[in-house]
């Protein structure tokens, strides 16, 4: 539901804020609009981010924010497999 998916973005933001100092790389697999701010917020902390996603799925937000960060999870899939 979409509810569900609201508090599931919530939660994962809430995590990588909580978690900030036990990391220097953060990976997304989403590509949803809703982490453009956490992901300008990372970048203005000084952590390093990497958006995996598909380009059907990917926000033009999100996408613009990770710029070279990005990579098409279509990219993976033989490693994947």
């Amino acid at each position: 539901s979409e509810k569900h998916k609201a508090n599931l973005d919530i939660e994962i933001v809430v995590d990588m804020f909580n978690t900030i100092d036990r990391y220097d790389e953060a990976i997304l697999v989403s590509g949803d609009a809703d982490f453009s701010r956490p992901l300008q917020i990372l970048r203005a902390r000084g952590k390093e981010f990497l958006v995996v996603s598909t380009k059907g799925f990917v926000s033009k937000e999100v996408r613009q924010i990770a710029g070279m960060h990005y990579v098409d999870f279509a990219d993976l899939r033989e490693t994947v497999e």
